[in-house]
């Protein structure tokens, strides 16, 4: 339950209680009034039989002097007393209606009068009427007025402890349910106390919190952070706004953020329909030319943020935005040298494959004939010119060979992928055959892991294999026990390809030169080669989006890394 739902709930508990107080409070009251209806009652009734007790005495004082004297009046005072007995027993038989206990009582005290009044009408002389003839029927009608007597003090003590606890009882329940009440109450009030205390510190941490985060947000200078109402009018201004759109923070609060666009921009309603995305999606964004306070425009990448209450209520927005004009101009001027360097790159790689293509032409010419002079011509020759020739050949075979190289590799570079799953176990396997059938008389210890395969361009994966196998079959010439591998293994969370041999290596300071063309370590009168094949290895590991690395050091072989 949540707070306000428990103070409701305090607050109704006590309330109710008071009307249940109240209610019994006025029953009290009711109550009071009905015991002391009946204690007056009571009280009525116990006068009533004093005056009975009176009337008794009365008639028989008068009936004593009438006897005594013989006067008349003491005779009339006699009847006069009997004749208010009559009366206060009628009084008394209304007023104990509701007691059958003192209605028989009166039922006999009746008939003793009835009795007594009869004889009084037969009394004609002093003589007729004796001395104690009353004093049978006094005494019984004294005697039933003791007992009505008692059973009204009865009655009274029965009524006033009946009151008395009732009262205390009622006077208890009140003095409960106030107490109960109050302690509620001081509940609510406590948890009232604590929960504007957190309140309060829930407030100025959030004061805190919202100082904190307006002094960052004035002091960012390379992005402009406004918020917005929900028209669109600025409602707040930081200082990278200013440094980006111009405006000082007066000069533009209040104003729509429509100003900072482009007029064909505001035509179109474009600053609404960003507004619109914004409240219907939460959130837009978008790369564009905006107007500074001076007309100057400037490439701005803008966030528009729809900011809602608790309750779902659009508040306003916020909009940060980015000046990347410098940007814009970098990427466009990138995008332009790309362009002049990959045009630049495919006139040079047309130009290389052409004159290679060209040059081969001339090239055997030159060879066959510098064979044809060393075979027709050799008696004419002296040694000299002999030499001379075989060095003009061996010069056209390093050129051919050169040319061959170059044309590899700008077929590597414009031939078009085809990917499809390769064997490369298989093919590393057919190399190694060839190398052996070219050297027959080398023994070379060649192992290559099973079951590799990869997807790929056989053509370049091909390439990749023979030079690399190559190189380690050639760097390995002057081992006696030479030794090559081909496998994987794991690197970094992937796997790479590895090449791995025993021969002269090469010093690590100048790995960087391994894979550029013409980069050679090794003199060619130790290791022949034109100094192309790593470069070739290189542009078709990166066709297929992957790296190669090596790692060696001077005559303790190397190991070449590749992943695809």
């Amino acid at each position: 339950m949540s707070f306000k739902g428990k103070l409701a709930a305090a607050f109704g508990t006590a309330f109710l209680l008071w009307v249940c107080i109240g209610v019994l409070s006025y029953r009290r009251m009711l109550q009071d009034d009905q015991d002391q209806r009946l204690l007056t009652h009571t009280y009525i009734v116990l006068a009533k039989l004093d005056s009975v007790k009176i009337d008794l005495a009365d008639a028989k004082a008068g009936q004593r002097d009438y006897i005594l004297t013989g006067e008349p009046s003491f005779l009339a005072t006699h009847q006069a007393a009997l004749g208010r007995l009559r009366d206060d027993l009628q009084i008394l038989r209304d007023l104990t209606a509701d007691n059958p206990v003192q209605q028989r009582s009166l039922d006999r005290m009746d008939s003793l009068a009835a009795a007594r009044l009869a004889e009084l009408r037969q009394v004609n002389s002093v003589d007729s009427m004796g001395a104690d003839s009353m004093k049978p029927s006094v005494a019984q009608i004294r005697a039933l007025l003791g007992d009505m007597g008692a059973e009204e003090q009865r009655l009274l003590v029965q009524r006033s402890d009946a009151a008395r606890a009732s009262s205390r009882k009622v006077k208890l329940l009140i003095v409960a349910g106030n107490v109960l009440a109050l302690l509620i109450l001081c509940w609510a009030g406590l948890a009232i106390y604590r929960e504007m205390a957190k309140r309060r510190r829930a407030e100025e941490t959030l004061r805190q919190s919202e100082e904190r985060f307006r002094l960052l947000v004035s002091s960012v200078q390379d992005y402009a952070i406004l918020m917005l109402d929900p028209e669109g009018r600025v409602a707040s201004w930081n200082a990278g706004a200013e440094r980006i759109e111009g405006y000082a923070a007066e000069e533009i609060i209040g104003q729509h953020f429509s100003r900072f666009y482009l007029p064909e921009d505001i035509e179109g309603g474009k600053p609404k329909r960003e507004l619109q995305i914004a409240a219907e999606q939460g959130k837009v964004e978008d790369e564009g030319w905006r107007v500074r306070k001076d007309g100057s425009r400037f490439w701005a990448d803008v966030v528009i943020t729809a900011v809602r209450d608790d309750s779902g209520r659009l508040r306003g927005f916020s909009k940060v935005a980015r000046d990347l004009t410098e940007r814009k101009r970098a990427e466009q001027q990138t995008r332009l040298q790309n362009a002049l360097l990959e045009a630049s790159n495919k006139e040079l790689e047309a130009f290389s494959y052409a004159v290679s293509h060209d040059l081969r032409a001339p090239l055997r010419s030159i060879d066959g004939f510098s064979q044809a002079l060393l075979e027709d011509c050799a008696p004419r020759l002296d040694d000299l010119g002999k030499d001379h020739l075989q060095r003009v050949r061996a010069a056209t075979q390093r050129m051919a060979a050169l040319i061959d190289d170059l044309l590899d590799l700008a077929r590597i570079t414009r031939a078009p992928m085809r990917r499809e799953t390769v064997d490369l176990t298989a093919m590393a396997a057919a190399i190694a055959a060839d190398l052996r059938r070219a050297q027959p008389g080398r023994f070379v210890n060649l192992s290559i892991a099973p079951g590799l395969k990869d997807s790929g361009d056989p053509n370049l994966l091909r390439c990749v294999l023979e030079n690399l196998l190559g190189n380690s079959w050639k760097f390995t010439s002057k081992r006696e026990r030479a030794s090559i591998e081909f496998g994987k293994i794991p690197i970094n969370g992937s796997f790479a390809y590895f090449v791995r041999d025993n021969g002269a290596g090469f010093d690590p300071t100048y790995a960087g030169r391994l894979f550029g063309p013409f980069q050679r370590l090794h003199a060619s009168a130790d290791f022949p080669g034109t100094g192309v094949g790593l470069a070739a290895v290189q542009r078709a590991i990166r066709r297929h989006g992957g790296r190669i690395w090596a790692e060696s050091a001077v005559d303790k072989g190397a190991t070449f890394y590749f992943t695809l």
